[in-house]
């Protein structure tokens, strides 16, 4: 099944060679985990991260459906 992956900030230099500026699409298995995901993108999970599925905030051990869009950001701070 494919999901579309949106990858923000330092996170855009795992994106596949070919994709645009921070998007892609993934081919992965069905039941697959947002952690798989990002394993098979080479991200490390013990990097601190924000991880989103169609908006929504959701942890590394959630599965994905076809069509979803997971999102990745670094924690945001600020003062």
């Amino acid at each position: 099944m494919k999901v579309e992956v949106k990858l923000f900030a330092n996170f855009r230099e795992y994106l596949p060679p070919g994709s645009d500026s921070y998007s892609c699409w993934l081919e992965v298995e069905e039941e697959n985990t947002i952690g798989q995901a990002l394993e098979s993108l080479k991200i490390p999970l013990s990097l601190p991260m924000i991880t989103l599925v169609n908006g929504l905030h959701r942890a590394f051990e959630d599965r994905l459906r076809p069509g979803d869009v997971l999102s990745i950001f670094p924690p945001v701070a600020g003062g």
